[in-house]
C-alpha cells in the first residue's frame, strides 16, 4: 500500500511542477496579425468607390479616385482599424450615401466606412518632391508669373487621377494656378507666342513643366524634368533615378541644365 501512495505523490509532483514551468511559443512562419482591416461593415452603401491615398491630415483623407479621374476629402472618422497604419499610396475603398458635397476637392458626405484593400506606391508624393523642387531652381524664371501648365503625357507610371492629385498639391503648395498642358495647347491658346521673324518662343506671364519617365521597373525608374519660359529660358533636370528603398521613394539628379 505504501509503495502505491509514493508513487502517486511522485506522479502528482510532476503534474504540479509543469504546470509551473514556463511555456515557449511555438516557431511560425506567419506574420503578427495587423491592427488594418480590410472587412466591410455589415451596412450596405449607396456607392463604394475605390483609390490611393494621396495626403494624410488629423480630418481627412485626400484619395485620387480611380473612378472619378480626380481627388476627393474624407473623414478619417469614417476610416476601420488603426490608420496610423496606412500611408499616402496605399488604396482604399469608400462606402457612402452617394451624396458629396460640391467643392473642390469633393468632400463625400455621411460616408458609411473607409477601409485599406493593398499598398500601393506613393508615386504623387515622390513627383510632387521632383516638380516643386524644379519649381524652386532657377527662381528669374518665376518672375510675374500668373499660372503653371504640367505637361505628364510622357509619364508612365501616373493615373488620371494621381495627375489631378499632383495638379492640386503644387497649386496649393505654390499658391499659383496649377492646371495640366501640353506646349501645343498653350500655343493654341496664345499662352506662348511664337515671333514671326525670329521665331522666339515665349510666355509672358506662366511656366511650363513637364516631367518625362519610364515605367517603374523593380522598384525603380528614369526620369527627365524641366522649367521653360522661353527659348533662351529653360532649367531641368537630367539623367535622374528614382529608387524605393526601405519603403521609401526617393531621386538622384544625374544633371542639370539651364539655358
Amino acid at each position: 500500500m505504501g509503495k502505491y501512495l509514493y508513487m502517486l505523490a511522485f506522479l502528482c509532483s510532476l503534474i504540479f511542477y509543469g504546470g509551473c514551468a514556463t511555456v515557449q511559443p511555438a516557431e511560425t512562419d506567419e506574420k503578427p496579425p495587423t491592427a488594418v482591416t480590410n472587412e466591410k461593415p455589415k451596412v450596405k452603401s449607396v456607392q463604394t468607390l475605390h483609390g490611393k491615398i494621396i495626403k494624410m491630415e488629423k480630418d481627412m483623407l485626400f484619395v485620387a479616385i480611380t473612378e472619378k479621374k480626380d481627388i476627393c476629402q474624407v473623414s478619417t472618422n469614417a476610416f476601420i482599424g488603426d490608420i496610423t497604419q496606412v500611408e499616402p499610396g496605399d488604396i482604399v475603398e469608400i462606402g457612402f450615401s452617394g451624396v458629396v458635397l460640391d467643392i473642390y476637392p469633393e468632400i463625400i458626405a455621411n460616408p458609411d466606412y473607409v477601409i485599406f484593400t493593398e499598398e500601393g506606391e506613393d508615386f504623387v508624393g515622390l513627383y510632387y518632391n521632383i516638380l516643386f523642387d524644379l519649381f524652386e531652381g532657377d527662381p528669374g524664371l518665376n518672375n510675374d508669373i500668373n499660372f503653371v501648365a504640367l505637361d505628364l503625357t510622357e509619364d508612365e507610371n501616373l493615373t488620371d487621377s494621381e495627375k489631378k492629385a499632383l495638379v492640386y498639391l503644387l497649386w496649393n503648395r505654390t499658391q499659383i494656378e496649377t492646371r495640366l498642358a501640353t506646349y501645343d495647347e498653350l500655343l493654341a491658346e496664345n499662352l506662348i507666342v511664337i515671333e514671326k521673324d525670329t521665331k522666339f518662343a515665349k510666355m509672358d506671364t506662366g511656366i511650363l513643366m513637364n516631367m518625362k519617365s519610364s515605367k517603374m521597373e523593380k522598384d525603380t525608374f528614369t526620369f527627365s524634368a524641366q522649367k521653360w519660359r522661353s527659348s533662351l529660358g529653360a532649367y531641368g533636370f537630367v539623367d535622374c533615378i528614382a529608387k524605393k528603398e526601405n519603403g521609401k521613394w526617393s531621386y538622384i539628379v544625374g544633371g542639370e541644365m539651364m539655358s
